[in-house]
């Protein structure tokens, strides 16, 4: 559900809602317009456009971190549940085989023993079909796990720059040279 939700946000055509850096900044930007004429009105105008810009890097963090973990992870987790569905009928088969194969065991006659035979070649053969399918997903499954440790470790980078970018910009709003009021 959670993940539908981001899914659903992301993929839109329209933009993200404003997050929190970005609200501030339109706040400030508001504010400025206001007093644009004072220094304080200048320096909201200022760092309004610089909390802004943080959320844009935000927003492109969110983007990336969609596409290059989210969405594989979504992929990967309905796989999974595909794979545990065919266990399960794996399992009911082998019980299936295991009942045929004690019907065959217990049988009076020779010639009841031979008709239940039939329903054992049944059973073995749908199993073994179901064991082979199986074991293919979960051979793919192997693979896939590898490659969901490239997209976890693709996640790790797209955070580590969304952080150096709204870190730079935060230096770099710190160090702007805003218009400061003299104190009488």
């Amino acid at each position: 559900e959670v993940f539908k939700s981001v899914s659903s946000g992301i993929n839109a055509e329209w933009p993200l809602r404003p997050g929190y850096t970005e609200q501030l900044g339109i706040c400030m930007l508001n504010a400025g317009s206001d007093m644009s004429s004072s220094d304080y009105g200048q320096a909201l105008l200022i760092m309004g456009d610089y909390e802004n810009r943080i959320g844009e890097s935000e927003h492109k963090m969110i983007k990336n971190a969609y596409i290059k973990f989210v969405k594989p992870f979504m992929e990967a987790a309905a796989k999974e549940g595909a794979i545990n569905s065919e266990r399960r009928t794996l399992t009911a088969l082998r019980l299936d085989l295991d009942a045929a194969k004690n019907r065959v065991r217990n049988a009076k006659t020779a010639e009841e023993m031979k008709d239940l035979e039939g329903f054992v070649d049944e059973a073995q053969k749908k199993f073994d079909e179901q064991y082979e399918i199986t074991r293919e997903m979960l051979e793919d499954r192997d693979v896939k796990n590898a490659e969901m440790v490239v997209h976890v470790e693709d996640l790790a980078k797209v955070q580590v720059e969304y952080f150096k970018a709204a870190h730079e910009l935060a230096v770099e709003m710190e160090k702007k040279k805003v218009p400061t009021a003299t104190l009488r």
